[in-house]
């Protein structure tokens, strides 16, 4: 008789944030929300993660080693129609949130519009 094979199953765990990293941010709001909510309302049906933070539900996406990178992500979604209220770079330093002025400078990188 063939083997039973038991069906592996795998938690993915995110690595720890470590150094300078940039995403941006596409929505905030007081209570949370879902994917169908994004697929519904701003025809999006990408990845992102919610951060909480002074009683606002942040939802932000992507994950960038380099600024410019995240700000091409932001105007792509601009660009791409979903209606996201002003979506814009954010900036961490070993997960913490910090300004994208100290990230910058942490980073020796440059700003660009």
């Amino acid at each position: 008789t063939p083997k039973k094979e038991t069906p592996k199953t795998t938690s993915r765990v995110p690595a720890p944030e470590t150094g300078v990293t940039y995403k941006v941010q596409i929505s905030a709001a007081h209570r949370e929300v879902g994917a169908p909510y994004f697929a519904e309302r701003h025809n999006f049906n990408g990845d992102f993660s919610i951060e909480r933070h002074e009683g606002w539900i942040k939802y932000v996406t992507g994950r960038f080693g380099e600024y410019r990178s995240a700000r091409d992500q932001r105007q792509q979604f601009v660009n791409g129609g979903h209606n996201f209220p002003g979506p814009f770079v954010t900036a961490y330093n070993n997960g913490d949130r910090i300004t994208v002025q100290e990230a910058l400078m942490i980073s020796n990188q440059k700003w660009a519009q």
